[in-house]
């Protein structure tokens, strides 16, 4: 988004706690957020933020739910509201509360941009807050994350000819930063279901599954060799086309950008209703999704149907149709546009107030 607005012609200055390299022509200021708690890092960057920001810029957009913001790009659900005597008095609760009534308050006049429905939903029924203040964006895939059939045929032989898989090998995908939340455990007991079946693993070290059990768990049942680790890689999409179904068990997941990848990449998906993107999966007809309160025998069974071959072509060009004619790719540029009108709403308001204050014309 930062590369965008350069490339419209504004200035871009990012405020953030850490710094990991920076687009070309982006001005990085670090602030200082040392505290013992999460909570209380998150207060003093807020106060860092509204004293650097103050009347210097035309508008300001968050990333995190913080005060003063004109515009607030949000990845995250509301916290859940305190329902006992301790967790009204917790500091912890009451910290993050006092960030997101900031943001989502009936006194805030924060826009917000939501990446799925069900967020509209969500802060409707916690906090009020009004529609209007709200929009849902297009998903955010970015094109060059599409492969033409042509490329995702080459690329499907040179990686199962890399790893040693053969061409009717029976191949899923699990891609997760958090292997722990994206339900990899739930893909371990299904490999234990579906012999037939080898998982790519990507996203996270491989040294987690020691740290977090999987690994033992996976060896508990059987499936250890069958668990192929490529850690952290940018050959995604080349990892889709070598595939044969994405799963995606993931206990909580806003969006699942992974999922858009997939579907335009012609790959089907078995994924959770807890993905603000599994509702592309329905719409598309390229995969399941197991509703409500997730269930291992409704997994299991989900991934063994999808042995068939002939259902995963279905599933495929179903898939490949939908990413034909759905809009998956402009949410960011909605996102920079609603910047850009914010920005020129706070000018004409500050004009208006300077026009206010001059002294009238004398008589």
């Amino acid at each position: 988004m930062a590369k965008r607005l350069v490339h419209r012609g504004h200035d871009v200055t990012i405020f953030c706690c850490e710094t990991e390299g920076a687009p070309p022509n982006v001005k990085l200021v670090r602030l200082p957020n040392i505290a013992l708690f999460n909570h209380n890092r998150n207060l003093r960057f807020s106060r860092a933020m509204a004293l650097a920001t103050a009347n210097n810029f035309d508008v300001v957009a968050g990333f995190n739910k913080i005060p003063h913001l004109d515009v607030l790009y949000c990845a995250d659900p509301p916290i859940p509201k305190p329902l006992t005597i301790f967790q009204k008095l917790n500091p912890r609760v009451r910290g993050y509360q006092r960030l997101d009534l900031a943001c989502f308050g009936d006194q805030s006049k924060t826009r917000l941009l939501l990446l799925a429905d069900y967020q509209m939903a969500q802060f409707r029924e916690s906090y009020g807050t009004a529609p209007s203040r709200m929009r849902v964006l297009p998903p955010t895939l970015e094109r060059t994350q599409v492969m033409e059939a042509g490329e995702r045929a080459r690329a499907r032989a040179d990686i199962r000819r890399r790893l040693g898989l053969s061409d009717d090998a029976l191949v899923w995908l699990f891609v997760a930063r958090y292997p722990q939340s994206k339900g990899l455990d739930r893909v371990i007991d299904a490999l234990h279901a579906v012999p037939a079946a080898q998982c790519l693993c990507v996203g996270f070290d491989p040294a987690e599954l020691a740290r977090n059990g999987l690994g033992r768990l996976a060896k508990r049942y059987g499936v250890s060799d069958r668990l192929i680790l490529l850690g952290r890689t940018n050959e995604a999409p080349a990892l889709i086309a070598a595939s044969d179904l994405l799963v995606h068990p993931s206990r909580k997941d806003v969006t699942g950008t992974v999922i858009l990848e997939a579907l335009a990449n012609g790959l089907p998906v078995i994924t959770t209703e807890a993905c603000g993107y599994a509702a592309h999966v329905i719409r598309a007809g390229a995969g399941i999704v197991i509703s409500g309160k997730f269930d291992n025998d409704s997994f299991r069974a989900a991934l063994v149907s999808a042995q068939d071959a002939a259902l995963r072509a279905d599933w495929r060009r179903n898939a490949l149709d939908y990413a034909a004619r759905e809009d998956l790719y402009s949410g960011l540029d909605c996102a920079v546009a609603e910047i850009e009108e914010a920005g020129r709403r706070n000018l004409a308001a500050a004009h208006l107030a300077q026009r206010d204050r001059s002294p009238s014309p004398a008589a």
